[in-house]
């Protein structure tokens, strides 16, 4: 489960770090452009469960965390040089909360950590941007606030004046010994690391919880789509066909043999199996509709194309494609055809 778990997370970043590049792209171009730099083999549909996942799919929202990410690291290479000017830019901005709600999402910093390594790919010596990318929302925002603190520790900034960067006299007052004050805020740093690193860990365990239980879903989510895949013969389709079947012959007075009765059963058990895992039709099969291109835009369509966005068609649905009803995840397309 934990590699799993490790597995999902690098694709989520690697997905991330493509974004990083064009914020308007449509999740066709964008299960592309991971394709081909990093070898999978993911659909669109897969790339918006991903998002989803994440809680990206609002493109407005998405855009506007990814340009406050670019326009943080924007000031990085002069905070990083020692300018204090452009590491207040970059302190500042890098606190805002970017969400109209007021709360912080949960993967702000990750977003800004990978655009960092994309910015300046320089800084990824020694394959270290692999190890950013096995990093989930809680250690991606704690290496992003450790980078911050070790640019203002080198340079001296702000939060780090009260410390004597003279060896000498740190040595002097190793010997002295130090001061009631000075004990008092050396127990005040440590007390307030270790409210951090108790923060860290709940934050952890509570991401560790929540990996685990998105990953059953997915699980679920996949082993109803290849159930429903024309490999195994599209067979969350066919029960709704033979259940539909079932039903007209009990509705004739047809007397089901006793023979077939097992299968009959087992029919109805399937039926029962996938309704008690909240996996749901998005349309009724062999429904007939009038529509336009804007209203089967997620189908998979067959037939003559739409010449304008006003045409309608008439439509037949010839599967109606599946959805896991608690998080909204497509499990398979609707397929709607043509009729003439």
């Amino acid at each position: 489960k934990t590699t799993r778990v490790i597995e999902n997370i690098i694709i989520d970043s690697r997905l991330l770090s493509v974004i990083c590049h064009d914020f308007d792209a449509e999740p066709r171009q964008y299960a592309d452009a991971i394709n081909e730099r990093y070898g999978y083999s993911l659909s669109g549909d897969d790339v918006i469960n991903i998002l989803r996942y994440m809680r990206l799919t609002n493109l407005a929202e998405r855009k506007e965390l990814l340009q406050w990410a670019e326009e943080t690291i924007s000031h990085f290479e002069g905070a990083i040089n020692g300018d204090k000017e452009s590491y207040d830019k970059y302190e500042a901005i890098r606190k805002k909360t970017v969400s109209k709600t007021g709360q912080r999402k949960h993967v702000q910093e990750r977003i800004a950590l990978i655009m960092l390594y994309e910015k300046y790919p320089e800084i990824g010596i020694h394959n270290s941007v692999n190890n950013v990318h096995a990093l989930g929302n809680t250690l991606a925002k704690y290496l992003f606030y450790d980078i911050s603190d070790v640019i203002g520790e080198v340079y001296g900034f702000p939060q780090y004046r009260d410390r004597d960067t003279n060896k000498k006299d740190k040595c002097k007052k190793q010997k002295e010994g130090i001061s009631y004050k000075q004990a008092l805020r050396r127990i005040d740093q440590l007390e307030n690391t270790l409210a951090r690193t108790n923060t860290m860990l709940q934050d952890l365990q509570e991401e560790f919880e929540e990996q685990l239980e998105e990953n059953k879903i997915k699980e679920l989510t996949d082993f109803f789509t290849k159930l429903n895949s024309e490999k195994y013969g599209c067979i969350l389709d066919e029960l709704l066909v033979l259940r539909k079947g079932l039903d007209e012959l009990k509705k004739n007075g047809f007397e089901i043999p006793i023979e077939i009765n097992g299968l009959v059963i087992i029919v109805k058990q399937l039926i029962q199996f996938v309704r008690d895992s909240h996996i749901e039709p998005v349309m009724k099969i062999n429904s007939i509709n009038e529509v336009t291109a804007k209203d089967i835009e997620f189908c998979n369509y067959y037939g003559t194309p739409f010449t304008t966005p006003e045409e309608k068609k008439k439509i037949k649905v010839i599967s109606p494609g599946w959805i896991y009803k608690d998080k909204e995840l497509q499990i398979s397309r609707p397929k709607v055809r043509e009729e003439e």
